[in-house]
């Protein structure tokens, strides 16, 4: 290696900053959107990690449903902070706890009746030991 010449460490790809605002244009995206592209934080890797997923929002938390051993699920067990990308527009959430998952998953069930239509969401969602995720949108501090 040339003296004076230093290589630099190869940077990990993050996540685009996503913005803290809520809009009338976002709240009307998360209404109508079906799905949203959800980013979480790999938690060995600490690189982006995005899927889509089905929500429903209601008007302060987007509600989510998977099974126990999603990877995603696993990545917001150890950083709950992730971005949600609904079109144009990117928000940053907050995996908060749910301490009736019982309770929580039959009320995600009728939020989704409501979204989707009766006959896509099936009573399975809740038998097959589905988990309810609730990402609380993070406000704008400023």
């Amino acid at each position: 290696m040339d003296a004076g010449v230093r290589r630099r460490a190869a940077s990990r790809p993050r996540a685009p900053r996503a913005d803290t605002r809520m809009t009338d244009e976002l709240a009307d995206a998360l209404r109508a959107t079906d799905e949203l592209e959800l980013i979480t934080a790999g938690r060995r890797s600490s690189r982006p990690h995005s899927v889509r997923v089905w929500f429903a929002y209601d008007g302060e938390s987007l509600w989510l449903r998977t099974d126990r051993d999603a990877d995603w699920l696993r990545n917001l067990d150890r950083d709950p902070r992730a971005t949600v990308r609904v079109g144009t527009h990117e928000i940053a959430v907050r995996r908060e706890p749910i301490t009736d998952e019982a309770a929580a998953l039959r009320e995600l069930i009728e939020l989704w009746r409501t979204k989707y239509g009766q006959e896509w969401v099936a009573d399975w969602y809740v038998e097959r030991g589905r988990v309810p995720v609730r990402l609380r949108l993070v406000k704008e501090d400023r």
